[in-house]
């Protein structure tokens, strides 16, 4: 009788957010091209994440969920051979049971483990999230980890970006910059003042040119450092798509984030990069998987005090941001740079 392995030549792979998740995703569906290079390898998320899915490399058709009569209709056509559900949420749970598999599998997401390390009840810090979306393979009898995410630039935006760097007028000799202020819970920003302070201490004989990135939610706070700080800082925020802004990345000298989706992203464009924590913890297991990335992390005994960040410091003084002043992310700066 043939073997899972020997059979699997439809695959449909589910996770509908959110961008740094779906980065950390790529490696399942790197080994399942290197596993099954003849299979057809789809790939279900929200509209938002296109861009991201089509970055990875490795899929041949994408589909959205929007229209979800149309859209599952389209695939219950497919008749799948495997379907990997990498979210476990209700949403993809009902659709993995509705539609017709030979075999289905499902991520451990560890829900309680991470949870009993924010209440302090464990001090162990958990595998990283690219081996728990990998271990979801042995259950088809493939076992690898430690795979680092790769993304691929579209070369469609070059001329885009090419316009923008003009703009910017940086030279040869010059250092790019982009820093990532937002998150979408204030816990896990960095302080804009602080980050306003840092630009102001980086040394001129740097060469240094900070480029201001995010969303269009995260306009104001990207104003707030660039009205504190020099001329030398431009304030792109909201003004890439997001294919436009992985090829923007991929010029950078470094970047600078929080614990955030942009940070997975310039993990995988292996962008020397400095990655702030505050609420979330290494320890939870969603550190840059890039050998050139520096993790900052005040290590408190109140962190992790959140999986996700909130709105406010729980113990009203929010030290696990505050404790990385500018001086010493400028000292981190200046020695990986």
């Amino acid at each position: 009788m043939p073997s899972d392995k020997q059979i699997m030549k439809k695959i449909l792979i589910l996770r509908l957010s959110s961008i740094g998740d779906i980065v950390l995703t790529q490696p399942v569906t790197a080994v399942l091209r290197e596993q099954f290079p003849d299979a057809e390898i789809d790939y279900l998320t929200k509209p938002a994440y296109l861009k991201v899915v089509q970055a990875f490399g490795t899929i041949d058709s994408i589909y959205l969920w929007e229209n979800k009569t149309e859209l599952l209709h389209n695939l219950r056509q497919r008749k799948y051979d495997l379907i990997i559900d990498l979210h476990a949420k209700l949403n993809t749970v009902l659709l993995s049971m509705i539609l017709p598999a030979r075999k289905k599998i499902t991520v451990n997401k560890r829900h309680l483990n991470r949870l009993m390390l924010i209440k302090k009840l464990k001090k162990t810090s958990e595998d990283t999230a690219v081996n728990r979306y990998l271990k979801v393979l042995g259950k088809i009898g493939i076992r690898r980890r430690d795979i680092n995410p790769q993304l691929k630039a579209e070369k469609q935006y070059q001329a885009d970006i090419t316009a923008q760097l003009k703009k910017i007028n940086k030279r040869h000799d010059e250092i790019l910059v982009g820093i990532f202020p937002g998150a979408l819970h204030k816990t896990k920003q960095y302080p804009p003042g602080q980050y306003s302070d840092f630009i102001s201490l980086v040394p001129t004989e740097y060469k240094c040119i900070f480029v201001l990135l995010g969303s269009p939610a995260e306009k104001e706070l990207c104003r707030e450092i660039k009205n504190r700080t020099a001329e030398a800082v431009h304030d792109l925020c909201g003004e890439l798509s997001l294919g436009q802004l992985f090829f923007f990345i991929q010029e950078l000298d470094m970047v600078i984030s929080g614990d955030t989706g942009p940070m997975h992203i310039a993990s995988a464009l292996n962008i020397p990069q400095l990655a702030i924590f505050g609420a979330t913890h290494p320890c939870l297991g969603f550190s840059p998987q890039n050998p050139d990335a520096r993790v900052l992390v005040a290590n408190l005994k109140c962190q992790p005090c959140s999986l996700y960040g909130n709105s406010q410091c729980p113990r009203k003084h929010f030290k696990c941001m505050s404790s990385i002043t500018p001086q010493l992310l400028l000292d981190n700066f200046t020695d990986h740079i």
